[in-house]
């Protein structure tokens, strides 16, 4: 089982992390230290920027949530077909006894 401290960063802490070794070019061990981040962590949160920036991985998830969007768009559709499938039953019952 992996050791757990309990520690959790926030998004904007990650990305600050992340933009010390980035952009200000801090090295690894250095950051870690003035932060009190292992290394490890930053290893992750570094390799999870650079996965983030891969024009596949980005194209790749665009078109999981188009797929997503569009499954639940589909579902309301039929959702709605169904409705109107029922509402004509009931109109056409209610024609037939009115015409005898």
């Amino acid at each position: 089982m992996g050791k757990n401290n309990g520690k959790r960063y926030s998004e904007e802490f990650r990305q600050g992390a992340i933009k010390l070794v980035l952009e200000n070019e801090q090295s690894v061990a250095e950051a870690c230290r003035n932060l009190g981040v292992s290394r490890g962590t930053m290893e992750r949160w570094l390799a999870a920027e650079a996965d983030s920036q891969e024009p596949d991985k980005i194209r790749l998830q665009q078109l999981e949530n188009e797929v997503r969007q569009l499954r639940k768009e589909k579902a309301d559709l039929e959702d709605t077909v169904d409705i109107l499938k029922k509402a004509a039953a009931i109109f056409s019952q209610g024609q037939r006894k009115s015409t005898r």
